[in-house]
């Protein structure tokens, strides 16, 4: 497999699995780590996906397991080595390591479910509305980065039209239809561009009513990506100030899908979310 998508999937994969088969050994970081002359942040490294783990490694540590030859052969199957290259790999100097996986990941999920609380999620914003997003905020990006990133957001959005394979669910509150973002020009054409994008056969779009529930309100946004393949775990991305952080416990994800099935019953139904959305582009002046 040659994509980067599949290479942060199986180096997840295998770190949850030597961590399970440590933990039911009943092992310790320290033993591990001695057994391959390492030390135990490199340990808690591989098994959180954050290192590689070398064919020597993996075989030191089946042993001290006490792995069976056959699901030993499974783990080693898992094992990458250098990255390869893809299309988002030419933006790496605007993108920090979080960025980078979640494109990976998104790149390779086939279910997208994203939440919004103030603004339109990246995979449907025009150009104008992104930059204008980069232009404010805590962390205002210069001209470059702002060209870069918006570059990447693009590729991105590639998914949506040229490969139906992705299917896309985002929710975003009324409020975020309401913020001046770019001007009136700008969010007219994006409120439009958001009403055709709804009307895609791979993409649900909700909006959250001003009048719904308050157990709908939920400050941070959130996105989930789910796999074809069931041996791959859904994984979490939680929005904050440093960008996309992961959240793949399965502890968490199971919390954001919770949440986002409890703001889904809260919000419109997509044909009136549609309506909503060109009332409101043409009620703007």
């Amino acid at each position: 497999m040659a994509t980067d998508s599949q290479h942060t999937l199986k180096r997840k994969r295998l770190g949850q699995e030597l961590r399970r088969l440590r933990e039911e050994r009943e092992i310790s970081r320290n033993a591990a780590a001695a057994a391959i002359k390492g030390d135990v942040s490199k340990i808690s490294r591989m098994e959180l996906a954050r290192a590689y783990v070398s064919p020597h490694d993996l075989v030191t540590l089946c042993r001290l397991y006490d792995v069976p030859p056959q699901q030993q052969f499974e783990l080693e199957q898992l094992i990458v080595g250098k990255r390869p290259r893809h299309w988002w790999r030419e933006y790496s100097d605007v993108m920090n390591a979080h960025l980078a996986e979640f494109v990976a990941l998104e790149d390779d999920a086939v279910l997208e479910r994203e939440y919004q609380p103030m603004v339109i999620p990246g995979m449907l914003q025009i150009a104008e509305y992104m930059t204008a997003v980069m232009e404010t905020g805590l962390h205002a990006l210069g001209r470059d980065q702002i060209e870069s990133l918006v570059a990447v957001r693009r590729g991105r959005q590639r998914r949506l039209v040229d490969d139906s394979l992705l299917g896309y669910h985002g929710i975003v509150t009324e409020a975020a239809l309401h913020i001046d973002t770019g001007g009136p020009e700008v969010m007219r054409a994006q409120l439009r561009h958001l009403a055709e994008m709804a009307e895609l056969p791979n993409v649900t779009f909700q909006v959250v009513p001003f009048n719904g529930p308050r157990r709908a309100a939920y400050a941070n946004g959130f996105v989930l990506l789910g796999f074809a393949d069931s041996a791959d775990p859904d994984v979490a991305f939680m929005e904050g100030i440093g960008g996309m952080i992961p959240r793949d416990s399965r502890r968490e994800v199971q919390r954001y899908d919770r949440l986002f099935r409890l703001i889904e019953g809260s919000a419109l139904a997509p044909d009136d979310t549609v309506a909503l959305l060109r009332a409101r582009a043409e009620s703007i002046s």
